[in-house]
């Protein structure tokens, strides 16, 4: 039996808003000891102090346009012991934290005397009735979530929330044990338009325990109910803090479908509470990853938020996003970041939605990922991601350099030079240039938005970069997002347009073209790719016009498209494969545009 103690926040005056909170979670990359009792390693906890600081600075801040951030989050693990916990503490403590507002966070592996030092601290709360030190062993350790309060005359509470039951990795274990926890609190308190607002958390593995055949979430159901009947009321958030590796796994998700079931509990009403999934991130820094992140909203089908076709920062999830299916019943906002970083946003009660046209509303308004550590990327900027740009910045870490693919050529160590030019210009592209520079190099693609894009698209990306390092070799460096090109470069004197297109042949690469770009306003220098990188040949016809002019000579006015020009890639590559130097580079091209 797990017992569930209810704290009432409505006599500390914590009174929240009833139609939008402001709201921040961190999302930082772990390093853990390899062993029980699982801490931040010694080299790693200063960097983790500074993740706290970075994420306290944010909440602050409220850039999410709040009148204040009513929930900080941190995941499982990511409060690095009793120094985390002071430093939050302090932050909170400070006369420019904000009062009325929620800290939830969980710390890595407590041992029995600092788990006893922490309870016994002033304003700090445990359950003892039914998680007493006593029956702590000495070889085992705490795995906590904290709750923390900061009551409108100022005065700062917290609650211990030890972790019901350990996860396959803190089961299996050779030396220390976690100690299983036997309760849950959950809050109330008062929203601005005097109804009740109701939040519980549970951590990680806690989301799909069962004690007595029951789910840990259901004993929290049940004692609401136990509380209201025969009466109703509603669960505003559900939080569920996790260093987990698969945070789309099926048996995860499978309790959402059971969570939202209104038959299960029927006078605790879930469709208008906001699930909160935050997690710990896979990577040190932004990026695409196989693991971990997966930070989440998820609301009830009864939720009436409409929602985007390919909004900034948060994807729709569906099976794209976590390989699985099971969501799709359900309003599930997903950020795309799983790497290192903090997410700032206002969440949208579901409760404040207006019938008709003119409720239409997204779940989440003002979605920006900051970063952490220091660091610069275009995917954690301090605002909203388009999705563009975090696919094709995921998509650039991941693309190699000519000097992998052909390490005996020559002018290798100048193309790994070139590339990582090119890499940079196109991470420093807007927007809307970078989903043109997409649409214009990937004849083949049929994807609606960015959510959509995938092999083709990433076959055409590495084409462009591809095509840009080689001329780079052979010219000055090319200027790239100069739409409608993908980039402009001085050839021989004369500025050209660059278009790199890939596609199923070359005849197909032409007639993509065409849909892109207008009337030249200079000569257009078009470097196609088929399937199997075939040459162009010239008795197949040229660019668009049999006469086509030579590189470098003066373009017919009279002629729309006079200043076109084609190069096969299959020759582009040639140029740079069997070159000994970049003067000769420019020589082949050039051999090739007047051949």
């Amino acid at each position: 039996m797990i017992h569930i103690e209810t704290i009432d926040l409505a006599p500390r005056g914590i009174t929240l808003p009833s139609d939008r909170v402001g709201m921040v979670i961190a999302q930082p990359y772990l390093t853990l000891t390899n062993n029980e009792p699982y801490r931040c390693t010694p080299a790693a906890k200063a960097g983790q102090l500074a993740v706290l600081t970075a994420t306290l600075d944010v909440a602050r801040a409220a850039p999410h346009g709040a009148p204040k951030t009513h929930f900080t989050v941190f995941p499982e693990y990511s409060i690095p012991g009793l120094d985390g916990v002071a430093q939050v503490q302090a932050a909170l403590e400070a006369d420019d934290w904000p009062i009325g507002t929620l800290v939830i966070g969980g710390t890595d592996a407590l041992n029995k005397v600092e788990f006893a030092t922490l309870a016994a601290s002033p304003r700090t709360y445990l359950n003892t009735n039914h998680n007493p030190l006593p029956r702590i062993a000495d070889n085992e350790w705490i795995n906590c979530g904290i709750t923390w309060a900061k009551a409108a005359d100022g005065t700062i509470e917290r609650w211990l929330q030890p972790k019901l039951s350990p996860a396959w990795p803190e089961q299996d274990v050779a030396y220390q044990r976690m100690f299983c926890g036997n309760s849950v609190f959950t809050f109330k308190g008062a929203f601005e338009n005097n109804t009740q607002y109701h939040f519980s958390t549970l951590i990680c593995f806690d989301w799909v325990f069962r004690s007595n055949n029951q789910q840990a979430w259901n004993w929290v159901l049940n004692d609401l109910r136990r509380q209201v009947a025969p009466g109703e009321l509603s669960l505003s958030w559900f939080f569920v803090i996790q260093h987990n590796p698969k945070p789309s796994h099926d048996t995860f998700l499978t309790e959402v479908g059971g969570f939202f079931d209104q038959n299960i509990v029927p006078n605790v009403r879930r469709d208008r509470t906001c699930l909160v999934f935050a997690n710990n991130a896979d990577l040190p820094d932004p990026g695409r990853a196989s693991e971990f992140g997966g930070t989440s909203l998820i609301f009830s089908r009864q939720a009436q938020f409409a929602m985007p076709t390919c909004y900034a920062t948060f994807s729709n999830g569906g099976e794209r996003f976590r390989s699985s299916t099971l969501l799709l019943p359900y309003q599930d906002v997903y950020f795309r970041e799983r790497g290192a970083c903090i997410h700032s946003f206002v969440q949208v009660n579901p409760a404040s939605l207006n019938a008709g046209a003119a409720g239409r509303i997204f779940p989440v308004e003002r979605p920006f990922v900051f970063p952490l550590n220091g660091t610069v990327d275009p995917r954690a900027p301090a605002a909203e991601v388009p999705s563009c740009i975090k696919w094709l910045n995921d998509e650039l870490d991941a693309l190699p350099s000519l000097s992998v693919q052909y390490p005996a050529a020559v002018l290798a160590g100048q193309a790994n030079n070139a590339h990582q030019h090119s890499i940079a210009a196109l991470r420093a592209i807007p927007a809307q240039s970078t989903t043109h520079a997409v649409k214009l190099a990937a004849s083949e693609s049929k994807a609606k938005h960015a959510d959509e894009w995938d092999c083709i698209e990433a076959e055409a990306v590495e084409h462009l970069i591809h095509t840009i390092d080689i001329i780079d070799l052979g010219f000055p460096h090319p200027v790239v997002g100069a739409d409608p090109a993908h980039a402009t470069a001085v050839m021989n004197g004369q500025t050209v347009d660059l278009l790199a297109i890939r596609g199923t042949t070359h005849e197909a690469c032409i007639e993509h073209s065409k849909i892109f770009l207008p009337l030249p306003r200079r000569q257009v220098l078009l470097v196609s790719r088929d399937r199997d990188n075939t040459p162009w040949r010239q008795k197949f016809g040229s660019f668009l016009n049999p006469d086509t002019p030579q590189l470098g000579k003066e373009r017919r006015f009279t002629d729309p498209q006079g200043g076109s020009l084609h190069l096969g890639y299959e020759k582009l590559l040639d140029s740079f494969r069997h070159s000994p130097t970049p003067a000769a580079v420019q020589g082949a091209i050039n051999a090739e545009l007047v051949a």
